[in-house]
């Protein structure tokens, strides 16, 4: 396997668009539970973060490295990631992890949450956690997009992992902005992946210390 050379790299940024007037997110009642009713302001709605279409730029869209990689050796991050369950929310709602790195979820709640992935290629487990509790930690070892997670809490709650063979992802911001860097020259398949709004991807050739911006387009 070969080595990435850091004088070589450069990387591959870019905006996810949304084109059209997106449906509008299902509201969310927290009334069941006092704490999480606490946690919103009373004369807002709370919303489910489906579709965060921010004046045409697309929120959490996970984008990623799908191939053009394959030769080169990447480590596991020692580093966990993390999620958090905060004002009876998943955060963040979109998340990438590398296989075999450590999960760590957090409650900053002062209610009880029942986290249970959904997973279809990984063991599925199922943790209660205190209010304020010690985190949790788990590990997915194989590859899987748009892995759910929920609490049995509390049923509107819905997050998604992408787990991928290496760290060369990103999430599209309010902005709808991402970035990949430290990528060896090479062609390369990016893909972009969308909960509701699907997958779409695109080659793209990374000269060595280049930039290369690309965009992503999607419609209801």
């Amino acid at each position: 396997m070969q080595t990435i050379d850091p004088a070589t790299t450069g990387n591959i940024s870019g905006v996810v668009t949304f084109e059209g007037v997106p449906l509008p997110n299902p509201t969310i009642d927290m009334s069941g539970d006092p704490a999480c009713a606490l946690a919103i302001n009373p004369k807002d709605a709370s919303r489910a973060e489906t579709v965060l279409a921010n004046h045409g730029k697309l929120q959490n869209v996970f984008v990623y490295v799908k191939s053009g990689l394959e030769a080169y050796a990447t480590k596991v991050p020692a580093a966990p990631a993390i999620l958090d369950q905060r004002g009876c929310r998943y955060v963040p709602h979109v998340l990438g992890i590398v296989a075999g790195q450590t999960l760590r979820v957090l409650n900053s709640d002062k209610t009880l949450h029942n986290v249970h992935p959904l997973s279809a290629n990984n063991p599925q487990w199922n943790d209660s956690q205190m209010p304020a509790g010690a985190p949790k930690e788990h590990v997915f070892p194989k590859p899987e997009l748009l892995l759910p997670i929920t609490c049995n809490q509390h049923p509107w709650m819905k997050m998604y992992v992408n787990v991928v063979r290496n760290h060369f992802f990103s999430v599209s911001n309010a902005q709808g902005k991402f970035e990949i860097s430290g990528l060896p020259p090479g062609e390369y398949v990016v893909e972009a992946v969308h909960e509701r709004l699907g997958i779409q991807d695109m080659k793209v050739t990374l000269p060595a210390r280049q930039h290369e911006s690309i965009g992503f387009n999607f419609k209801p």
